[in-house]
């Protein structure tokens, strides 16, 4: 039995005055407490949507100052989050379609009865559109324990890991006093060594306030994936020179604006980026593609990273992930664990394959409005 829907604002774009007189008595007797907002057109639905959020937002196709696809568009760009039902005519069925493609949750043909059949279609969506956000929340909490174990595991490597560089340092200060002045391989060779180890140990313990500072959202303002990926390209084209490696990026049309989460892909795609460069031979490119798709949990942005070096072994892909895991020379097997784990704070997923030049492809994904 599904949970009773609590008091309800709907927004209606329909130029027809009967139609939308209609439409909102039908609603407003069949779901008590739901109060329907009208919009003639375009742009007083624009006006009606400036500084206020919808339950769900009912459109029109065929409107004296555009149609409704037009709307559709430009709140999927916007980032707003509020369920889409078409309500148009027979001779625009089609363009319905088309709308649910661009991400309307379902739509009603005018014909008769169809008057019934709204307030149905509106319980419908709202119904299935709370699921999927509940469904959304509880993937989210399993993440987070996934996380939180994850964490555990990545503390009790990171102590292993920093016992042998301490013990290193300790030893040179102890012979510091006795050594420095008459034994020149100490003052080399060991002085680098302990350098080294103490980068070492930043290393560990940078990419340990990384992941703990992962479990905090901070309020962000709505980002555009495209102008992400120009700012990444940019900030590794000096790597890329160094290194006679390439950038192809491409970057899909109508990818809504995200309300949440840039930094975390930002340091995702950094570490996914310094991986596949690591691994790319000179002269060859590395992929960065952003594009929309539809998974589980609804709409989501998939950010592809790809290169074409030896690529990751079959065997190898199910503890890639893990903490300590590497397969790069001198790495330390902590930067895909993080990006991982950054995905997951999101409510995303981070998954490797076999890229379509022989290489690996990670693929990045995190849930759209």
């Amino acid at each position: 039995m599904s949970a009773p829907i609590a008091a309800l604002s709907l927004l209606l774009v329909e130029d027809n005055p009967r139609h939308a007189e209609l439409i909102r008595d039908e609603i407003e007797t069949e779901i008590p407490g739901s109060v329907v907002t009208v919009a003639g057109g375009v742009a007083e639905s624009r006006a009606a949507m400036t500084g206020r959020d919808f339950d769900l937002v009912l459109l029109d196709f065929r409107l004296p100052d555009g149609d409704g696809l037009e709307i559709l568009r430009e709140m999927r760009a916007a980032g707003r989050p509020e369920p889409i039902v078409f309500v148009t005519t027979q001779a625009s069925a089609a363009t319905a379609v088309e709308a649910m493609k661009l991400g309307a949750a379902d739509y009603v043909v005018k014909e008769e009865g169809y008057l019934a059949i709204v307030p149905f279609v509106v319980r419908d969506v709202l119904e299935r559109t709370r699921l999927r956000r509940e469904r959304a929340e509880l993937e989210q909490r399993l993440q987070r324990a996934e996380h939180a174990a994850a964490l555990h595991k990545l503390t009790a490597g990171i102590a292993h890991n920093l016992n042998n560089p301490l013990t290193t340092v300790r030893t040179f200060l102890e012979l510091l006093p006795s050594r420095w002045e008459t034994d020149e391989e100490f003052r080399g060779d060991y002085y680098r060594l302990v350098l080294g180890e103490a980068e070492r140990m930043r290393d560990l313990v940078g990419s340990m306030m990384r992941t703990v500072a992962l479990a905090e959202h901070e309020v962000e303002e709505p980002w555009q994936p495209g102008d992400l990926v120009r700012e990444i390209e940019q900030w590794f084209a000096p790597s890329l020179a160094e290194r006679s490696v390439r950038m192809e990026c491409r970057v899909e049309e109508g990818i809504p604006v995200l309300r949440r989460g840039r930094e975390a892909v930002r340091q995702a795609l950094i570490v996914l980026l310094d991986n596949a460069l690591a691994f790319s031979p000179a002269g060859e490119a590395i992929g960065l593609r952003a594009r929309r798709s539809v998974g589980g949990s609804g709409p989501e942005l998939v950010l592809e990273v790809s290169d074409r070096g030896p690529g990751v072994p079959a065997l190898d892909r199910s503890r890639i992930f893990d903490p300590f895991f590497s397969t790069r020379s001198g790495g330390i097997g902590i930067g895909l664990f993080v990006a991982r784990s950054l995905a997951r704070a999101e409510g995303g997923s981070l998954e490797v394959r076999e890229s379509e030049e022989g290489g690996a492809l990670f693929a990045l994904s995190v849930p759209t409005p």
